[in-house]
């Protein structure tokens, strides 16, 4: 490893599992110290309870209250904050026909909203850090904020504006936040196999048919998003904000 975050502080939302676990565990492979957030206290403990260098943060992202403690406690433990990865998401599929409002508002609450009160929780430590390094915010988006075809066979709507919000949240805050030496950016994995895609991927066909569609021939793995988040928040990506890096092995060329 290469230690680019050696002493740097970094907050990872949905850090329990799947890709979050796996930029959590990238990101202190590099040198930085962690507070892990997630919904699921066990699933936290579990994972990264027997560890001096996390702090396990229990905390809903849409909501309010649960965030203003959860980064008092960061404050407290760590003092600042160099990199947030805003990672929690959830996915619902349906036809438009059928979708309701409250389904309708229950995606855009994790995938848009959240993201908006982590980032705005997390932006007084972010700004009041030592040191002449940049900070970072990496926003986890998808393939979904920019093409719609990868929804085929399962509608998603709402899953797909809800991104595309998020998109357009990262351009935005990276301007306001460039004045403030904090960086903004995305990172838009293809698909990738997690234990929430898990289900989908028994079907070998369906397997087959997305490493066929996918130039580079496989199935994502979450450790491919976990590179580029990790080079997101590093200084070699100093020049690099308002920016999105595709982790989609080609999805999106097509």
């Amino acid at each position: 490893m290469t230690n680019r975050l050696q002493g740097r502080i970094a907050a990872v939302t949905g850090a329990a599992s799947g890709n979050g676990r796996a930029i959590a565990e990238k990101l202190l492979a590099e040198g930085a110290r962690l507070a892990a957030i997630d919904l699921n206290a066990d699933a936290l403990n579990s994972v990264f309870g027997d560890r001096d260098d996390v702090l396990c943060v229990q905390a809903n992202v849409t909501d309010e209250a649960s965030l203003r403690e959860g980064f008092a406690r960061i404050k407290e433990e760590f003092g600042q904050l160099d990199i947030l990865v805003n990672n929690a998401g959830i996915a619902k599929f349906g036809t438009f026909e059928d979708l309701s409002t409250e389904e309708w508002n229950q995606v855009f609450a994790v995938n848009s909203t959240g993201p908006f009160l982590v980032s705005r929780e997390a932006y007084p430590l972010l700004t009041s850090g030592e040191g002449d390094h940049t900070r970072a915010i990496v926003n986890i988006t998808s393939v979904e904020a920019h093409i719609v075809i990868s929804s085929s066979g399962h509608p998603q709507v709402h899953y797909n504006a809800s991104k595309g919000a998020l998109l357009q949240l990262t351009r935005a805050l990276a301007v306001e936040g460039a004045g403030k030496n904090v960086r903004v950016n995305a990172v838009a994995p293809g698909f990738i196999e997690t234990p929430f895609t898990a289900e989908t991927l028994k079907a070998q066909e369906t397997r087959d048919w997305l490493i066929e569609r996918t130039p580079l021939g496989r199935i994502g793995q979450p450790e491919d998003v976990a590179n580029g988040v990790a080079f997101l928040a590093s200084d070699e990506a100093s020049w690099v904000t308002g920016t999105t890096l595709f982790v989609d092995g080609g999805w999106t060329v097509y």
